[in-house]
């Protein structure tokens, strides 16, 4: 505030006046502020009032273009079509009748309108630089000098890249429609951009290799010869059970322990494995029964025992251990309806003999595999009470000594079950090809044999006893 001193009666007339004038300059110095800043606001909304109105002219130009071209469309083929109606003898004579026309008109004008139509066609048809150079009325004329096409390499380059500009997304796909700056990608731009992103960076990024899938293990299970500590450990093989469920008689199969979990150790499991496939060979190759025990409630892993059975000429349970299946197998059977016994040969074939008497004998599996041994206790009594060697997954809280060839394997994990179930298949379809393999070898020996003279005959039966 302005403050001025004066002795008289009108000092205090002079303190006031100046401050209403202050007060007024304050006023007047907010009031133009005001003014301005309503006269910017003005201004932008009038440019974006603008701008707006601008793009709506440049749509409705578009789409006048778009209508005339729609029309020109359908006149022409309104014309094409008239044009097809019309017979052959009337077309000739109005071809005729034009060439006379043009023969009648001066030679300038027809070299006019020659020009005019490329210069239009060069103008306005935009086509690439190697359709249109390819193109008659686009040859440049030849120098007399040199017999040469005289060509500026400035008005090529230029010409180029127009036409590489032009020929873009345009000459590719001629019925794109493009939208204008302003509005958003159309569903055929964004698929085209997406083209583009795959073609150039769609190889960048890592790539899967060696990936499970589920199915590979139930139709092409592993051979015993593929197997690797690598692929058992991925398969989780090597996880066992907690502390408190641990079985003291299972310490030579325990590598070591990680959070409260024992780890088994994968080199026992390899060489229990190895030894388990063995013996499943050997069995199959003789004609041994092999039965598959594994009850589960997971679909898969029961899939894949059923898948494993199938692969060997096998037998399986999958729903439940019946009681007394072995131990008591008549009564059990006779509980069956519709249950018969069929004799095979060697080749798997039926003999066709009657059995007769022989019906009601007991029938036990050479060989049981078992998937879940903890939880069929039952089947595992039953076989050592008849004396039918197992094969069993045994996990840190099962008992080895019960089972005939113990495999320290993970038995909770549907992914080294069916691991497990595959590589033992393929072991007893090995030994059943080479069993089918020598029955044929054999019948064929003996078909030859046969066809010998009977002195040749007997001295060869005589050297092979």
């Amino acid at each position: 505030m302005m403050v001025v001193r004066l002795t008289g009666p009108y000092g205090a007339f002079a303190r006031l006046s100046s401050r209403s004038v202050y007060g007024s300059y304050r006023r007047l110095y907010s009031v133009t502020a005001q003014q301005e800043s309503i006269e910017q606001q003005l201004t932008q909304k009038e440019l974006r009032e603008k701008a707006i109105a601008d793009a709506l002219a440049r749509e409705e130009e578009e789409y006048a273009k778009t209508k005339a071209l729609r029309e020109l469309n359908t006149q022409t083929v309104d014309l094409i079509t008239s044009l097809n109606k019309v017979p052959s003898t009337l077309i000739n004579s109005r071809l005729l009748k034009l060439q006379q026309d043009l023969d009648n008109l001066p030679k300038d004008k027809v070299k006019q309108l020659d020009e005019e139509l490329e210069e239009f066609m060069i103008s306005h048809m935009k086509l690439p630089y190697g359709e249109v150079y390819t193109r008659p009325w686009a040859q440049t004329p030849k120098d007399s000098s040199s017999g040469s096409i005289s060509s500026n390499k400035d008005e090529v380059i230029s010409q180029k890249l127009v036409s590489t500009t032009s020929s873009s997304y345009s000459t590719q796909f001629p019925n794109l429609k493009p939208t204008p700056d302003y509005r958003a990608y159309s569903e055929q731009e964004l698929f085209l951009r997406q083209l583009a992103h795959s073609r150039q960076s769609g190889n960048l990024g890592s790539k899967l290799s060696n990936v499970y899938r589920p199915k590979d293990e139930v139709r092409n299970p592993s051979k015993i010869q593929d197997v690797t500590i690598a692929s058992l450990m991925a398969a989780g093989c090597h996880l066992g059970h907690s502390k408190a469920m641990w079985r003291p008689s299972t310490q030579p199969y325990i590598y070591g322990e990680y959070d409260g979990i024992h780890l088994i150790d994968l080199n026992e499991t390899m060489a229990a494995l190895k030894r388990a496939c063995n013996v499943t060979k050997g069995i199959s190759k003789k004609g041994g029964i092999i039965l598959f025990v594994g009850t589960s409630k997971n679909a898969f892993q029961n899939r894949a025992l059923e898948e494993a059975a199938n692969r060997c000429k096998g037998y399986y349970v999958t729903k439940r251990w019946i009681p007394g299946m072995i131990t008591n197998y008549t009564e059990v059977t006779k509980q069956i309806k519709g249950s018969t016994k069929i004799e095979i040969d060697m080749a798997n074939k039926p003999t066709g003999r009657n059995l007769g008497e022989e019906e009601n004998q007991l029938v036990k599996p050479d060989l049981v595999i078992i998937l879940n041994p903890v939880e069929n206790r039952n089947c595992i009594n039953e076989c050592i009470l008849s004396r039918v060697p197992t094969i069993g997954l045994c996990d840190t809280d099962m008992e080895p000594s019960l089972l005939t060839y113990p495999v320290p394997c993970n038995d909770d994990s549907v992914r080294s079950v069916s691991l497990m179930a595959g590589i033992l298949s393929n072991s007893a379809e090995e030994g059943l090809i080479e069993r089918l393999e020598e029955v044929s070898a054999y019948d064929q020996a003996k078909i030859r044999v046969g066809s010998l003279p009977k002195g040749q005959s007997r001295s060869i039966r005589a050297s092979a006893n």
